[in-house]
């Protein structure tokens, strides 16, 4: 558990956050099982929140003061949330957790305005009726009726999972959505890269899709499922339009349940009653119409287009804090790539290999298909800019509804341009997204990421591998180490204890990486002819890399990626800032502070910018071309750091690695300059 009045850059910190358990494997519990584990926690906070804590003295109240604490959100992705809130599957009729919509057949509907909040009383009231139930029979048609069982968190007065079991980013969208689309409908594999083009489909309709909320004839699950399945065969590729492929293909149509075969045959207007014509004749009928080539089912991704991926990967510059991904990406060799990574390659490798192969200027071998790269591009980075905007550390409504638009965009065009997608529960989920952005801000301070590392951190302790004592061991490790470092932050440990935790830290932390260590040979040297124009002495002191506020900057000669930074000319924050490349750190005589010699890139002239076309998504094309004139830069002048890939001699694209957007750093410098006149 996590303080969400404490800043966030020490919110998550594991010395600041609240271990209440670990739970034996190494199975998950089976159903209620969880309520075990879960019941001496809500006692406590049940207590907190109606009585209150009244702690003898704190840093800011010496004479000690009475509090009060709430669980805010429950943070965990779709399936250990369905468990923790007691509520049926995400893989089952009853998916949502938010709102009403109920059966599989509605995953892939995109009118959220229309959508509801599930009813919080007739929850808990079903909730109640299924733990009263006499026999587990009954608790089972409860179950089966409503998709709830019992949960202990019903007990805290304000539980509310419609709102308080948050939908988290990291798993629903990066390892999600992002992952599934970039695997599985565009197949960026080097396995399906190597297969030859599949057999295009028989022909393309669009099926209505069976909503059970609005059909005069209902049916039942199975029947709910085969008609999907019909839809398949109808649409499937045949290798000859023969009496015998008709005929294997009308055997597998008379194995379907009738109901779910008149529904498809309504959809067609060809009922066998009304002496219209089959399925299959229509499929026969019109597979000798089509003459014109389906590029919908052709195959985009060749073993040139994933070695283009590679090599964007490998040749695209980026500062040192950017994590690496492995530069076989697509091959069973690279493994399953986390999060954080699936982040790194949705907001930097993937729209620049993407865009510089299909998109606006790039040639094609016939105009269909140059249509159709240009159609899964525009989709594509529709999901993209969605996860761009979702991953942002500030945000506003305007940013939240641009998001939930993207996205329900690529929800709707999704089975139009990829017939072989399935609509997932992620699909739905993604779009409640919009919900917590407006109650609980930013992603950045209630997504899963600190606590995916604290679980990893825990799985790195020494233990004796014996479940029943595993458990306990994890626990003392960590309450051992929290101690550690609150003792280490206090005034009065000894000085002797933090000069070794220094060195440690300097050996095995972060800072000891040599991209991120400062440069200690600093020294006066005579003023390079360059730097005369901006230093009025004749000597002066000169360092390779340096840090401020944290991140790490160099020389181009030095390290590329750590010099590409975004400045705003001349310290002016209303400008937008401008690429450039650091080519001295430096220090006059008797100045305080180093100082960026900058050669800003040059724009490109004449050339057709493909990113211009997706306004939500931070790159744009520049001229590979430096001035040949030094700038001034102070370091708080400094925006972001940038990405760079050169997709030619003449041109570079580049993409800025900034987690806010320029307009809300405008709002925040001149809010501190309101505060600063006003006192």
């Amino acid at each position: 558990m996590a303080c969400l009045n404490l800043p966030y850059d020490i919110r998550y910190k594991p010395e600041n956050m609240y271990l209440a358990g670990i739970i034996p494997g190494p199975r998950e519990p089976h159903l209620t099982d969880l309520n075990h584990y879960v019941r001496p926690l809500v006692d406590d906070m049940s207590m907190s929140w109606s009585k209150g804590v009244f702690y003898s003295k704190t840093a800011l109240h010496p004479l000690g003061r009475l509090t009060r604490s709430a669980i805010a959100a429950v943070v965990c992705d779709l399936p250990a949330a369905r468990q923790a809130a007691a509520l049926a599957g995400h893989n089952s009729h009853h998916y949502c957790s938010v709102c009403q919509r109920v059966h599989r057949a509605t995953v892939g509907e995109t009118d959220f305005e229309g959508w509801s909040l599930r009813d919080v009383d007739a929850l808990h009231r079903h909730a109640e009726e299924w733990r009263d139930a006499p026999t587990s029979k009954e608790q089972e048609k409860l179950f089966k009726m409503h998709g709830i069982w019992w949960s202990e968190l019903w007990c805290l007065p304000y539980w509310d999972p419609t709102r308080q079991l948050v939908v988290d980013s990291m798993h629903c969208i990066l390892e999600g959505l992002i992952a599934y689309h970039c695997r599985e409908v565009l197949q960026l594999t080097k396995a399906e890269a190597a297969r030859l083009d599949p057999a295009p489909a028989a022909y393309a309709y669009e099926f209505r899709v069976y909503d059970p909320t609005n059909n005069p004839h209902p049916l039942s699950e199975t029947e709910a499922k085969q008609v999907t399945q019909i839809h398949a065969l109808l649409t499937a590729s045949q290798p000859d339009l023969s009496n015998r492929t008709i005929k294997s293909l009308a055997t597998k149509l008379e194995g379907k349940n009738r109901p779910a075969l008149a529904f498809v045959c309504r959809d067609l207007g060809c009922l066998p009653d009304n002496h219209g014509d089959s399925p299959c004749d229509v499929q026969w009928r019109q597979s000798q119409q089509m003459g014109a080539e389906d590029t919908t089912s052709r195959k985009l991704v060749t073993q040139e287009v994933i070695q283009h991926i590679h090599n964007v990967i490998r040749e695209t510059a980026t500062p040192s804090w950017i994590d690496s991904v492995p530069y076989n990406f697509g091959e069973a060799a690279a493994g399953m790539l986390k999060a954080d990574e699936w982040r790194t390659m949705t907001t930097i490798y993937l729209p620049i290999a993407l865009v510089t192969l299909w998109g606006a200027g790039t040639q094609h071998a016939t105009p269909q298909l140059a249509t159709r790269c240009r159609e899964v591009l525009d989709h594509t980075m529709g999901l993209f800019s969605a996860a761009w905007l979702i991953c942002l550390r500030m945000t506003n409504l305007s940013c939240a509804s641009r998001c939930r638009q993207y996205l329900a965009d690529y929800i709707r065009n999704l089975r139009r341009l990829h017939r072989h997608a399935q609509f997932r529960t992620n699909h739905h989920m993604a779009l409640h997204i919009y919900d917590f952005l407006l109650l609980f801000g930013p992603v950045h301070s209630w997504w899963c990421f600190p606590f995916e590392r604290l679980v990893g951190w825990l799985q790195r302790q020494g233990h004796n591998h014996k479940f029943g004592e595993l458990e306990l061991s994890m626990i003392k490790s960590f309450i051992r180490g929290a101690r550690l470092r609150h003792w280490l932050a206090r005034e009065d440990c000894p000085p002797a204890i933090k000069e070794c935790n220094a060195v440690f830290q300097e050996i095995y932390g972060q800072s000891g990486r040599p991209d991120f260590a400062e440069d200690r040979r600093i020294c006066a040297r005579a003023t390079p002819d360059e730097l005369k124009a901006l230093v009025s002495t004749d000597r002066v002191i000169l360092t390779s890399r340096t840090k401020h506020d944290g991140v790490g900057y160099a020389t181009r000669m030095t390290h590329i990626g750590n010099s590409l930074i975004e400045f705003y000319p001349s310290g002016d924050a209303k400008a937008r800032p401008v690429p450039g490349c650091i080519e001295y750190i430096y220090k006059p005589e008797g100045a305080q502070a180093l100082l960026f010699a900058v050669r800003r890139h040059m724009p490109v002239e004449g050339a057709i910018d493909p990113f211009s076309q997706y306004p939500d998504f931070p790159a744009q094309l520049y001229s590979s071309r430096l001035s040949n004139k030094l700038e001034l830069v102070e370091a708080h002048w400094v925006f972001s750091h940038f990405a760079q890939y050169q997709t030619n001699p003449d041109q570079v694209v580049i993409v800025s690695l900034s987690r806010v957007c320029a307009v809300f750093v405008l709002f925040i410098r001149s809010l501190n300059c309101i505060c600063d006149r006003t006192g």
